[in-house]
C-alpha cells in the first residue's frame, strides 16, 4: 500500500513522524475510523468547493488508505493487548494457587522439620520474604529442599504432589510474569507505538480537512456540521447536559 502523495509506503511515512509530534487517541480508534469515512464521503460531494479553497483533490483521497491502514494497526495491537491481558488474568489465578499452597507447604515444612533445628534454621530462608518473585522462588525452593531433606517428609506421610505442582508453578509464573509486564508497559509496546503512530496520521489528514470544510462553508451552518467530530458534539452535548443539571440541584 502506498500512499498517493508520495513514493514512500505508508509504513515509511508513519515511522517518520517523530515521537514528540504522536498524538494520544483522542476519541475511540473505531469511531475515528468510521468518522474519517464519513468525512471522506462528505469531501467528495463538496470537492469543488473545497478545492476552490486550495485543497487538493490528493488530500482528499488519501482519507480512505490512512483510516485503513489506522484498522490494521489497531487490529495488530488490539490482538497483542487480549493475548497479554489474558495472560495478566491467568497470572492472577496461578498466583493465587501458589499463595494457597505456600502457605499449605510452609506448615507442612515447619512441622516436618520440627525436631531438626539445624535443618528448620535452613528453611528459615525459604519463608521469608512476601513479594511476587518470593513467591515464584519458593515455589521451586519447596521441591528443592524436600529432594535434599526426604526423610522427615516421609515421616509425616507427605503428599509429593505438593511439591510436584509447585515446582510446576514456578515455571508457569516465570513465563507469565513477562507477558504481564507487557500488560503493564503497553505505552512503550511496538505494536501500540505504531497505532498511535497511524492514528496521528490519519488525524493530521482529517483535520486539514476539516479546517477547510470550516473555511469553505463559514457561513452555512449545516456544512459546518460536516467538517466536526460527531462524537465529540455529542460529548460536549452530554457534559453540558450534566453540568445544568448539576447546577439545579
Amino acid at each position: 500500500m502506498t500512499d498517493t502523495t508520495a513514493t514512500k509506503t505508508i509504513n515509511e511515512l508513519v515511522l517518520e513522524i517523530s515521537e514528540d509530534k504522536i498524538v494520544s487517541t483522542a476519541i475511540p480508534v473505531a469511531i475515528a475510523i468510521g468518522e474519517a469515512g464519513v468525512l471522506h464521503q462528505y469531501a467528495l460531494e463538496d470537492k469543488e468547493e473545497l478545492l476552490a479553497k486550495g485543497l487538493s483533490e490528493d488530500t482528499i483521497n488519501e482519507l480512505a488508505p490512512r483510516a485503513k491502514f489506522l484498522q490494521e494497526q489497531q487490529s495488530v495491537w488490539t490482538a497483542v493487548y487480549e493475548s497479554a491481558l489474558t495472560s495478566t488474568q491467568e497470572w492472577e489465578e496461578k498466583i493465587e494457587e501458589a499463595s494457597l499452597l505456600q502457605r499449605e507447604l510452609k506448615y507442612d515444612f515447619q512441622f516436618a522439620y520440627r525436631n531438626h533445628p539445624d535443618i528448620l534454621k535452613k528453611l528459615q530462608n525459604i519463608l521469608d520474604g512476601n513479594s511476587h518473585m518470593d513467591l515464584i522462588q519458593d515455589m521451586s525452593d519447596y521441591p528443592a529442599f524436600a529432594r535434599q531433606y526426604p526423610e522427615p517428609l516421609e515421616a509425616i506421610l507427605f503428599d509429593t504432589t505438593k511439591t510436584e505442582r509447585a515446582l510446576q508453578l514456578s515455571h508457569e509464573l516465570f513465563d507469565l510474569m513477562n507477558k504481564v509486564d507487557g500488560v503493564k508497559n503497553s505505552k512503550n509496546r511496538p505494536e501500540k507505538l505504531m497505532r498511535d503512530r497511524a492514528y496521528t496520521y490519519l488525524k493530521q489528514l482529517v483535520d486539514e480537512i476539516r479546517a477547510y470544510g470550516k473555511y469553505a462553508f463559514w457561513n452555512d451552518e449545516e456544512k459546518q456540521k460536516r467538517y466536526s467530530s460527531e462524537y465529540q458534539r455529542r460529548k460536549f452535548a452530554r457534559n453540558t447536559k450534566e453540568k445544568t443539571s448539576d447546577n439545579a440541584l
